[in-house]
């Protein structure tokens, strides 16, 4: 069931990237500065080393893919250079895990990530069909719910919360379908410092597809707000 999950958001992924390659028309600028963005997108977790104190073991767990929403509000700089304040959600589950001795065991349980990100983009002056790349980087917070159940009677159950920083780099390509509302698909790369919950120590790290919408909104609605 988790692999036709994984292979749904694989495909959606890949129709929003075909789109944006192939989409054509008329030439297009924002018409904002500022803007509001929203992204869905596939979250695949590498394998990450942990050690624990109270059994002296270590190795490698590896987490399923899962899905990732998010949602921004930005602010263009000029029209090369913006800004971006981002919050983001993602929960995986535990699928197994390597010991360094020897050995792998099934896990239970799962991680709950939400990032609050500063990013900054570059986008490029190239333009073809409506199509401009951009690149990305971005610091900010990670608050990580963590529930590990054990299943090999080697290693404590724990849960606890955690807040580690965070950082993540990448690129995409955005496709402008009018003067307001743009299509951005893009891929990053997630980490944050370690996780230290309990006797736990262990890395997190993450490649996101995600592809997006983009929003202009009109500066005349801030004016009616303010009024």
């Amino acid at each position: 069931m988790k692999n036709k999950k994984t292979n749904i958001w694989k495909i959606a992924i890949c129709l929003g990237a075909i789109a944006t390659c192939f989409a054509a028309g008329a030439s297009y600028a924002q018409s904002s500065r500022i803007y509001i963005a929203g992204y869905l997108g596939l979250n695949m977790h590498s394998e990450s080393p942990f050690s624990e104190t109270t059994s002296g073991l270590s190795g490698d767990y590896e987490l399923d893919n899962t899905q990732t929403f998010a949602g921004a509000l930005g602010l263009r700089i000029d029209k090369n250079w913006r800004v971006e304040g981002e919050v983001s959600y993602r929960k995986a589950d535990f699928n197994r895990v390597d010991f360094s001795s020897g050995g792998t065991s099934s896990a239970g349980g799962d991680i709950g990530t939400w990032l609050y990100m500063a990013n900054v983009y570059y986008d490029f002056d190239y333009k073809w069909r409506n199509m401009q790349p951009f690149v990305s980087a971005g610091i900010g917070l990670a608050s990580h719910s963590f529930n590990y159940e054990d299943t090999s009677s080697l290693l404590p159950s724990r849960g606890a919360d955690t807040f580690d920083l965070a950082w993540q780099v990448g690129a995409g390509m955005k496709y402008r379908f009018n003067d307001s509302v743009a299509l951005t698909s893009n891929y990053r790369y997630l980490a944050t410092s370690e996780l230290n919950v309990s006797s736990f120590n262990a890395d997190y790290n993450s490649h996101e597809f995600r592809v997006g919408v983009e929003y202009d909104i009109p500066v005349q609605t801030f004016n009616n707000i303010l009024r």
